[in-house]
């Protein structure tokens, strides 16, 4: 394929300016130079063979102080084409981007009992497929892509692991990255899902001045990704899920991970669900019409929105442990952003509010500076495009 032709003539030099121009551009020559420190000579060697790989293109002039207007280069965004994957407990995406992260098709589908890993793997196709007719383009524009997902996994070898609360059967050591490659015939990289969302908000604009950010994802799990100085940190074993088992409570409740008084005990979608149909078992009064085996996290959503008493209390006391272990663990780190997001934070404004409460209450005083924001620059969409950005970064950078 051509693209891989271009990829493996790149230099370092070559590398170096079409990174610059990815994070930051449109750009001048002038303005490739003061990031890069390089020679004009050795820039335009490297600019032409980047064009020359349809990599980058001119596209139009800076507006002039005096004398002749300088020529605006940019990544191209109509040549190649890369798949995103997201395969999480409760929902799986697929989107198709270009360089430029333009996310310019997504779909996903429900994680239900019958989405084994065959039966996944073929909705993925289907979905694909669906986006490239949508979009008109021809498969051989689509030169790879990435996946993000759930862990325990093995980067390298392509494997899933057994990961825990999954609702279909069969995912125990599933060979995912042979099984996408052969269904989508083209190369994929997989990735714990927490790092490929915080390395897409890394390149984000909004996020360009930060270099050390914390990305958390809530929901059935905690999973929580870290770049520090513009590099992802992985965790012992590549578990992204570390956070969620951050004992909060020696004597606390009992944790599928062998451990007691995780913060997955308390503040995740399972146990919160569980925290509150235990509650109403004890006679609290709820405003829920519904038998407790049945009682989702929706209906607990709605009930505290209605203004119920139990609901909110839930919900705060799941924020307060949330709270103080991310009040503990910046203040080891000292990220300069921190990106709160996933089904429980995205869903509940009320969960959001009780948990920057404690957040705050509990910071240190000399970390007052650090951002907190919600959901990030591409929300849902952070898995799924950040994995194909890591295809990119693992080819062209």
């Amino acid at each position: 394929m051509e693209f891989y032709e271009y990829v493996e003539n790149l230099t370092e030099d070559n590398k170096k300016v079409f990174n610059i121009i990815l994070r930051f551009g449109p750009l001048t020559k002038k303005k490739i130079i003061k990031y890069t420190n390089m020679k004009l000579t050795t820039l335009n060697r490297s600019m032409t063979t980047l064009m020359n790989s349809k990599f980058i293109v001119q596209i139009g002039e800076q507006e002039s102080t005096g004398g002749r207007k300088p020529t605006l280069f940019d990544v191209n965004p109509f040549e190649y084409y890369f798949v995103g994957i997201d395969i999480s407990r409760t929902y799986s995406k697929v989107i198709i981007t270009n360089l430029k992260r333009e996310i310019l098709f997504d779909e996903q589908f429900q994680m239900k009992q019958d989405m084994t890993p065959d039966r996944t793997v073929r909705s993925i196709k289907e979905v694909f497929n669906k986006g490239l007719n949508r979009l008109g383009i021809i498969k051989e524009k689509i030169v790879g892509g990435g996946l993000g997902t759930i862990g325990p996994l093995d980067s390298n070898l392509g494997i899933i692991f057994k990961p825990n609360n999954f609702y279909a059967k069969g995912w125990n050591n599933v060979p995912i990255k042979d099984m996408l490659e052969d269904a989508l015939d083209m190369e994929i990289i997989i990735e714990n899902g927490a790092n490929t969302a915080v390395y897409a908000e890394y390149l984000a604009g909004s996020l360009i001045e930060y270099s050390n950010i914390v990305y958390v994802n809530c929901g059935i799990g905690i999973r929580m990704g870290v770049i520090a100085n513009g590099r992802i940190i992985p965790t012992i074993n590549n578990a992204n899920d570390a956070f969620g088992h951050m004992v909060v409570n020696y004597d606390g409740e009992p944790c599928y991970c062998g451990k007691t008084g995780c913060v997955e005990c308390y503040a995740s979608i399972l146990s919160i669900v569980k925290k509150y149909v235990s509650l109403v078992k004890l006679g609290r009064a709820t405003t829920i019409n519904k038998n407790t085996n049945s009682i989702t996290f929706n209906d607990i959503i709605k009930a505290a929105e209605s203004g119920e008493y139990l609901a909110n209390e839930v919900f705060e006391f799941a924020a307060k442990i949330l709270g103080i272990g991310l009040a503990n663990y910046v203040t080891i780190v000292n990220p300069s952003k921190v990106i709160l997001s996933g089904p429980i934070i995205n869903l509940s404004d009320i969960f959001y509010n009780f948990l920057l409460k404690y957040i705050e209450r509990h910071i240190s005083g000399n970390q007052s500076n650090i951002v907190f924001v919600k959901g990030g620059d591409y929300k849902e969409n952070a898995i799924a495009l950040g994995a194909a950005q890591l295809f990119i970064k693992n080819k062209l950078i």
